[in-house]
């Protein structure tokens, strides 16, 4: 019996130092697995900052290019204006005094 008894100790011993192995197995796997995870998620993290930085630079192409129109707009309205103007000149004057006079009957109530 004593000898049954050693190897059931000496079998509990061994299945204990298996579990530890086993245990630490499994932690380092975790470990492992952790900083795989992390590593992603920074790649990730840094995949978006750079497409958030692209979209910001496209929107900010987009409006200097609708700035610059706009600007071009502006610029061909006031030389056609000017182009009327001294075309015209009497029928400026005329335009601007009517416009005068509705704005202030307008204003004036």
């Amino acid at each position: 019996m004593a000898m049954s008894r050693s190897a059931e100790e000496a079998q509990q011993v061994l299945s204990e130092l298996e579990m530890q192995q086993r245990i630490d197995d499994l932690k380092a796997e975790i470990a492992a697995i952790s900083r795989t995870l992390s590593a992603m998620g920074g790649q990730k993290a840094e995949d978006f900052r750079d497409h958030v930085e692209n979209l910001a630079s496209d929107a900010v192409a987009a409006s200097r290019t609708a700035v610059d129109g706009a600007i071009a707009e502006a610029r061909s309205l006031e030389e056609s204006v000017e182009r009327h103007i001294k075309d015209n000149p009497m029928r400026a004057i005329g335009i601007a005094a009517g416009v005068g006079f509705l704005f202030a009957l307008l204003t004036r109530r």
